[in-house]
């Protein structure tokens, strides 16, 4: 279930033993449930018949009139409400075994004092809200108290917040976004994460195995870890798991059983992931490791890597060549009377409305585009407003209409990278302009090749291409000899998809792949 504040409450029997297990329980812990929602790890907790003590953290009214139903009659549960820890009926429920507190976790002053004297918690279980938007005033909260860290996703914050709590060797198992393992926006996290914990086992799982819940762009996962001293930490090796099928599959961790072919496993020193750009978990073989370890130039040194237009209002401004463009739904379609020949950042200046040739999406091939399939409104009048309109984002325009690579923005599992000449390409896509301008067919052969398609799904296994996740990919040049060769046969490429060769395009394309693979694998 989930509420307002983007708690996504856990009704899963798999995760919950699967946390409390790795959490491990025993007689005296103190523990922290910072987003105790309707009480299910309490409950699994409590199941574990030892004597603890819990406190539990929710700032949803809802959450906390359940949870006052659910425990009253519990001798060991004391569920109050309260929307601050110094509040005076705290006095009446000093010997209680669960506190129940009414209050936003992140800006807790009890917890700063815990912090202040070297940590509280034997251990800390939850599933903190993700997703939830953050007010510009709440931001600016947060950011003065998490100096450093990304405060629009808050989910990191609990974490490193419960981190700050523990005791040393203190453990905490969390179910969360897998974002913080690749995201440059967290690398300062993983630096804390690999430098002041014993990171146990992370395992990455779909968001689907949650009830009724499922995210587009990232999986998530529950990582356990332990806080630590420092040589500690980056001494230890995490065990890492993807590939789940179903949750039931957990249990098997539990109980050290033989785990299904199809798991992988991976066993990270932690002081190798920190010597990973931005500290990045890279879940690879040791030829890819090496790779983006050792290369010295990226894609970003040299060529420009930028993201497009947007109007501001999609269905005003652009149109479709016909109704059978995919995506095409809502959009009008175009008058070819209408569409000019123009190449100016301030439009055509002579028509009341007019529309250019406009790349909005994937192309259903590699290397060049098939057809038209878009265009967008671009006469002058038009093109200043968006320039003037704080919706519009006529952002990077020095490269409209220039020569250059297109891929998309949404992830596939193959990507195909495209030529784009004098277009605007739209905020969805990504433009690669090579700063040397014999250079652009090795680019684009290059982002079209399997090792380039695989690193990038390494880089950042989410499901965006952002043009700063690009800029990352390791540039390896050939030699002038076999950069000629690939520059003739992207050139054959481009000719024979004119003609409809698709059987002898396909062939080029291997032989160019195999190129890349030796470029970049037989250094």
């Amino acid at each position: 279930m989930k509420d307002q504040f983007c708690s996504f409450y856990t009704n899963s029997e798999d995760i919950t033993f699967y946390m409390s297990s790795r959490l491990g329980i025993h007689d005296g812990d103190i523990i922290l449930e910072p987003s105790a929602g309707e009480g299910i790890f309490i409950d699994e907790i409590l199941n574990a018949k030892k004597q603890v003590h819990i406190d539990a953290l929710d700032i949803n009214d809802d959450a906390i009139s359940v949870l006052q139903k659910k425990y009253d009659d519990n001798p060991d549960v004391d569920v109050r409400k309260t929307d601050t820890l110094f509040d005076p009926q705290l006095d009446k429920y000093d010997i209680s075994q669960l506190w129940l507190k009414q209050t936003d976790t992140l800006l807790d002053e009890q917890l700063d004092f815990f912090n202040s004297t070297g940590g509280y918690y034997t251990g800390v279980i939850g599933n903190p809200p993700y997703g939830a938007w953050q007010d510009y005033k709440r931001r600016d909260q947060l950011k003065k108290k998490y100096v450093g860290q990304y405060v629009k996703e808050t989910y990191s914050l609990f974490l490193l917040r419960c981190i700050s709590v523990l005791k040393l060797n203190g453990r905490l198992s969390f179910i969360i976004p897998d974002t913080f393992l690749y995201v440059n926006m967290h690398t300062k996290l993983r630096e804390l994460l690999l430098k002041k914990t014993k990171i146990e086992e992370i395992i990455i799982f779909p968001s689907k195995f949650f009830p009724g819940i499922s995210f587009g762009y990232s999986n998530l996962c529950i990582i356990t870890l332990e806080r630590s001293e420092m040589q500690d930490a980056i001494n230890n090796s995490v065990k890492i798991y993807r590939g789940f099928k179903k949750s039931e599959e957990f249990r098997r961790l539990i109980a050290n059983d033989t785990l299904p072919p199809y798991i992988e496993q991976f066993n990270l020193k932690q002081s190798e992931v920190l010597s990973n750009p931005q500290h990045r978990f890279v879940f690879a073989d040791n030829q890819i490791v090496s790779l983006l370890r050792e290369t010295t130039v990226n894609l970003g040194d040299v060529a420009d890597v930028v993201t497009g237009f947007y109007t501001g209002n999609n269905i005003k401004f652009i149109k479709a060549a016909s109704n059978a463009v995919k995506g095409a739904k809502n959009y009008e379609v175009i008058d070819p009377s209408m569409i000019v020949d123009n190449s100016s950042t301030d439009g055509a200046s002579d028509l009341s409305e007019a529309y250019i040739p406009f790349i909005k999406s994937a192309s259903d091939k590699r290397y060049i585009r098939s057809r038209e399939d878009w265009y967008v409104r671009w006469d002058s009048e038009t093109v200043s407003f968006y320039k003037a309109d704080k919706k519009a984002r006529f952002q990077n325009s020095e490269y409209y209409f220039k020569t250059g690579i297109g891929i998309p923005m949404v992830k596939s599992s193959r990507i195909k990278a495209f030529l784009m000449h004098n277009r605007v390409f739209d905020q969805s896509i990504v433009g690669i302009f090579p700063k040397d301008k014999t250079k652009l067919n090795y680019i684009l052969a290059l982002m079209n090749s399997d090792i380039i398609n695989q690193i990038i799904h390494i880089i950042n296994p989410t499901a965006n291409n952002s043009a700063n996740y690009i800029k990352l990919i390791p540039y390896i040049e050939p030699s002038c000899s076999t950069l000629k060769n690939i520059n003739d046969l992207v050139n054959e490429i481009f000719k024979l998809s004119e003609e409809g060769a698709i059987r002898e395009v396909n062939k080029i394309e291997k032989e160019i792949d195999c190129m890349i693979t030796d470029i970049y694998f037989k250094r």
